[in-house]
This record gives structure tokens, C-alpha cells and sequence, in this order.
């Protein structure tokens, strides 16, 4: 019983509450995102975008990105729910999918908005790790549909780690941010699990330099 009174409460803050809550909070971090141009000449070219980044590193990076019309791969557990309702408040819409759990077909939800022109976003290494792990989802879909991944990167000057998986970094007032956009990253089709590997592989590379240019912005 009291799970379940739990759980509705929790489901009410994050569809009613989360919105005003955030506005306050991130109106009290100073963010600064660098190559925005990059995303905005894929939006200008009418192109479909594969936004990744580090499921420890999305808390600012979803404020920066909202009101665009993004689909976010989200887990079908219960904390995906509080995620997902959070993420429709903040003009997101959803997959609900995950390695775990209906992950083929949320990849075929994905794909279809892809060949639309849509733009997702998937944090490569969840919903539960390895951390900095790229699982095989979004480069199949990008060697697949031929659609660039777009690598972003984050670096905060005042910070929390929890005690999660992922570290999970919470911005803390008062302080700065620097959301780094990388080069969008293209493949070309992986016909091997050689092949795959690789282009994972390359995709980490590609997100952790993201992450180190970031921080440098910081500096």
C-alpha cells in the first residue's frame, strides 16, 4: 500500500510540479552550450538526428533540448514512467523501450521517426549500464538509415554524484554548465559483429571527447 501511495505521488510531481520546479532551478545555473550551430544546420538541411549522450549526463542537457519535438527512448520500468511524464512536460515525446524490455520494438518506433525527419535522443550506455558502454541500438540505426548521430557532451562547475549506476550528476545552483555539441558522426553499414563493435567503439571515443571538450570550455 504504501508503495503504491508512493508511486502516485510520485507520478503527480512529475506530470504537474516538474515543470515550475525546473524553471526555478535551471533559472539559477549559468548554461552555456558551445557549437549550437551544429544541431541547428542539421534542423536547417530538414534532416533526421541521432542525439546521444551519457545517461549520467542528461539532466541539463534535456532542459537545453526542450520544446523541440524530440523522441526520447525511455525505459518501460516505473522510474521510465516518472522520466516519460517529466519529458512530455518539457515538450518531449516518448518510445518506451529499453535493452531490457520491448527494446526491438521501440528500435522500430525509432527507425520509423528517423525515415520521417524526426530527431531522437538515446543515452547509449542505459537504462542500467555498463557505464560508458555503448550498447549496439543507435548505431544500427545510423548505419542503417544513414542518419548522422549527434554526440553532445557536459561539464558542470557544482555538482552532486549519486550513488547510482551511472554516477548520476545533479547541477547544483549557483554555478556553470557547458553543453558541448560534437560532429555529427556518420556510418557506413556494419555487415559483422566485427564491424559493430567497432563502430561502438567509435561512438564512446566520440562521446567521451565531447565530454573532455566540455570541460575544457569549463576551465
Amino acid at each position: 500500500m504504501k508503495k503504491r501511495v508512493f508511486q502516485y505521488l510520485a507520478l503527480f510531481l512529475a506530470q504537474f510540479i516538474a515543470y515550475p520546479v525546473f524553471q526555478l532551478y535551471f533559472s539559477l545555473v549559468n548554461i552555456r552550450v558551445i557549437h549550437w550551430e551544429r544541431y541547428r544546420r542539421l534542423l536547417r538541411n530538414g534532416q533526421g538526428v541521432i542525439i546521444v549522450l551519457w545517461h549520467e549526463n542528461f539532466q541539463v542537457p534535456i532542459w537545453v533540448f526542450r520544446h523541440r519535438g524530440i523522441y526520447a527512448l525511455v525505459s518501460q520500468h516505473f522510474d521510465g514512467e516518472v522520466i516519460a511524464r517529466i519529458l512530455k512536460r518539457i515538450g518531449y515525446r516518448t518510445i518506451r523501450g529499453s535493452s531490457t524490455r520491448g527494446g526491438l520494438q521501440a528500435l522500430e518506433q525509432l527507425r520509423q521517426v528517423l525515415q520521417n525527419h524526426g530527431h531522437i535522443a538515446i543515452t547509449p550506455d542505459g537504462p542500467t549500464g555498463p557505464r560508458r558502454k555503448v550498447k549496439f541500438g543507435a548505431v544500427k540505426l545510423a548505419s542503417e538509415t544513414g542518419i548522422p548521430i549527434l554526440p553532445l557532451g557536459y561539464a558542470a562547475t557544482r555538482e552532486k554524484r549519486m550513488n547510482s549506476w551511472d554516477k548520476f550528476r545533479v547541477v547544483l545552483p549557483f554555478g556553470s554548465s557547458v553543453v558541448y555539441v560534437g560532429e555529427p558522426l556518420y556510418f557506413p553499414p556494419l555487415p559483422s559483429m566485427k564491424k559493430l563493435v567497432q563502430a561502438a567503439r567509435r561512438l564512446e571515443d566520440a562521446i567521451n571527447e565531447t565530454d573532455r571538450k566540455a570541460e575544457h570550455y569549463l576551465s
